[in-house]
C-alpha cells in the first residue's frame, strides 16, 4: 500500500511577506485538494463494499468475516481515511494560520508611490453564503456573526472552490476550538472576524444556520 505523508514539519515557519504567504496558501490548498481526492477514493471503496462505511460490521451474526464484502479492502480503506483525515486537519490548520498572518500583514501594506500613503485592504471575494438564525450566547454570536451577514470566505473556502454546504460542515468540523477567519459583508461594509466553533449548551458547535446565497 502506498501511503503519502502530507504532514508538515513542526519546524515549518510561516512566510513573512504577503506574496510569499499567498504562494504558500496556494500550495497548501493544492495539497488539501490532493488529500480530499485520496479520501474520496478510499471512501468510494467503502461505498462499493455494500456501503459498509466507517462503522459497519465486518463479521456476520455467527462471528465469521462477512462473505459479502472484501474485509481486507474495507479495513485498509478505513485506515487510510482516518490517516488522511488527520493529514487534512493538519494542512487546514496551517492554512488557517497562514490566512490570519496574511490578514495581519495586508492592512499594514502601504502604497508610497508619489509620496502618497494608501492603506491596502484585503480583496473581497464574491459572496456565496448567508447567515441566519444566530442564537444568543452561541459560539457564532460571541464570535461576531449576525443574522443577514453575507460570507465571502470562511477559512480556505470561497465561491470558486465551494461545491455544497458539506464543504462548510467540513471546515467547521476540522476547526472545533480553533479560530477560523471569516470574510463577510454586513450592511455593505466588509468585515473580517475570527469564528471559533465549539461545544456549547445548544445544538451543534456554531448556533446558527448558513445557507447558500442565491445570486
Amino acid at each position: 500500500i502506498e501511503v503519502t505523508d502530507y504532514r508538515h514539519s513542526e519546524d515549518d515557519l510561516l512566510p513573512t511577506s504577503v506574496e510569499e504567504l499567498k504562494e504558500y496558501i496556494t500550495r497548501l490548498s493544492e495539497k488539501r485538494n490532493v488529500i480530499q481526492t485520496d479520501i474520496d477514493k478510499h471512501s468510494e471503496v467503502l461505498r462499493r463494499e455494500n456501503n459498509v462505511g466507517m462503522d459497519g460490521p465486518l463479521i456476520d451474526s455467527e462471528q465469521f468475516p462477512r462473505s459479502d464484502i472484501d474485509v481486507v479492502a474495507v479495513r485498509t480503506a478505513r485506515q487510510q481515511v482516518i490517516m488522511l483525515t488527520n493529514d487534512m486537519r493538519n494542512v487546514m490548520g496551517h492554512i488557517e494560520q497562514a490566512l490570519f498572518k496574511l490578514h495581519e500583514l495586508m492592512p499594514r501594506q502601504e502604497n508610497t508611490r508619489n509620496g502618497m500613503r494608501e492603506e491596502m485592504r484585503p480583496p473581497t471575494r464574491p459572496p456565496f453564503l448567508q447567515v441566519h438564525g444566530v442564537l444568543p450566547d452561541s459560539p457564532a454570536f460571541i464570535s461576531g456573526l449576525r443574522d443577514g451577514d453575507i460570507i465571502c470566505q470562511i477559512g480556505s473556502l470561497h465561491k470558486e472552490n465551494f461545491s455544497n454546504l458539506g464543504d462548510v460542515a467540513d471546515i467547521v468540523k476540522l476547526s472545533v476550538n480553533k479560530a477560523v477567519p471569516v470574510k463577510l459583508v454586513r450592511n455593505g461594509t466588509p468585515k473580517t472576524i475570527a469564528l471559533k466553533p465549539r461545544p456549547w449548551q445548544g445544538r451543534g458547535v456554531l448556533g446558527c444556520n448558513v445557507v447558500e446565497l442565491n445570486n
